[in-house]
């Protein structure tokens, strides 16, 4: 009898492997979300943080200055934004990297950081809070990225695994952390609101006139693609001839954006926000304005990126092209939501050359109705061959 209640006890006493391998992945799933809600809500709330700063910055100063003084306050607060910038990424070298770079140093290097959170963030907020030409889309892939090396070096840590999980470790734990994020994001919006505001535009028409419209817009928005690679390379060329200036360079294009911004206000900003307000009042502006505003535009997000103010192309781009095809419904006549989808399509196809991509950005704006006019749109600008555009 006392033999076999002692075998009884050994039993209880032992552990059992596969409950222990479930339980430690059970664990694992519960860090993979939490860890990820955590990433998701910091992330969102640096976010909202850029576009609250931009209103305290512009709002807080026509609030205070008034409308006459007001009117000279882009040429100041850009002229200040390019010093602060300049002087910023010169002492932390933080300065957001474009989203390709990012992504090759994920490829090579399995992971990816921005060394110390707290300059990465200032540099990613200053330059959207000053009005510049440049989107959040660049510093969010990179700090993106750097949260899920975060998490995945956590959980490496927790599991006691030296090298990376495999395939199969992977794909629950990798699922389980997106969730997270996404649950972290919606946690912030619930709570506090904010994030990125994204323009939505109306269906364009399926008719015949739409059909004859389509092919000579989506030319236009190639030929946008064209000139701002054209920028690009000017603006490298100007970069490069100013050397190794970090507060020289950003200092003068903010004096340069804010001096245009006096005559062409809508030339400043990510143009998320602003999109939707040129929607609605397109109509009462001069078409020459919105030619001149969606083509300036193009030439000061080339010198933002390549001088020192770090963001990326994508949204800002997008305006560009609403702009211009409001133009040209306001100059030929053409359906305004066929112009604004087409134009703009061809351009960001023009400027990814990847039409899955280009798709995937451009339903963020319009909607599934337009799918025949954004294929033919996409098409002309991915595929359409682009003339060299060397200086």
């Amino acid at each position: 009898m006392e033999q076999r209640e002692t075998e009884a006890d050994e039993t209880l006493g032992e552990a059992d492997p596969a409950r222990i391998g479930i339980a430690r992945a059970l664990g694992l799933g519960v860090a993979a979300a939490v860890l990820g809600a955590g990433v998701g809500f910091a992330i969102w709330a640096l976010l909202s943080s850029a576009y609250w700063l931009t209103d305290i910055v512009w709002t807080g100063a026509r609030g205070m200055l008034g409308e006459p003084a007001f009117s000279l306050f882009p040429l100041i607060a850009c002229t200040t934004g390019g010093l602060f910038i300049g002087l910023w990424n010169a002492r932390f070298r933080s300065a957001p990297k474009p989203l390709d770079e990012v992504m090759a140093e994920v490829r090579a290097k399995g992971g990816y950081s921005v060394g110390r959170i707290a300059p990465s963030a200032v540099s990613f907020l200053l330059p959207i809070a000053f009005g510049g030409s440049v989107g959040p889309e660049a510093g969010l892939t990179g700090l993106v990225a750097a949260g899920c090396t975060w998490v995945g070096a956590k959980l490496r840590r927790l599991a006691g695994v030296e090298g990376a999980f495999s395939l199969r470790q992977k794909i629950p734990l990798y699922a389980l952390g997106v969730a997270g994020g996404v649950a972290g994001v919606a946690a912030f919006g619930a709570l506090l609101g904010g994030g990125m505001p994204i323009p939505h535009f109306d269906a364009a028409p399926l008719s015949w006139e739409a059909a004859a419209w389509c092919v000579p817009l989506a030319l236009v928005g190639w030929a946008m693609a064209v000139l701002y690679g054209l920028a690009v390379r000017a603006s490298r060329h100007l970069a490069a001839t100013l050397g190794d200036r970090p507060v020289l360079k950003p200092l003068l294009c903010g004096i340069a954006l804010g001096a245009v911004a006096l005559a062409l206000p809508y030339v400043l900003f990510p143009g998320t926000q602003q999109a939707s307000d040129l929607a609605a009042s397109w109509t009462g502006m001069e078409a020459a304005g919105l030619f001149a505003t969606g083509l300036i535009k193009l030439a000061f997000i080339a010198l933002c990126l390549n001088l020192g103010w770090s963001g990326g192309p994508f949204f800002p781009l997008i305006f560009c092209g609403v702009s211009v095809g409001f133009g040209f419904a306001a100059t030929l006549g053409a359906p305004a939501e066929l112009a604004v989808a087409v134009v703009t399509s061809a351009l960001i196809g023009g400027f990814t050359r990847k039409p899955a991509m280009t798709a995937l950005i451009m339903l963020l704006c319009f909607p599934v109705q337009d799918l025949p006019w954004l294929a033919v749109a996409i098409a002309v600008g991915a595929f359409l061959p682009q003339p060299s555009t060397r200086l």
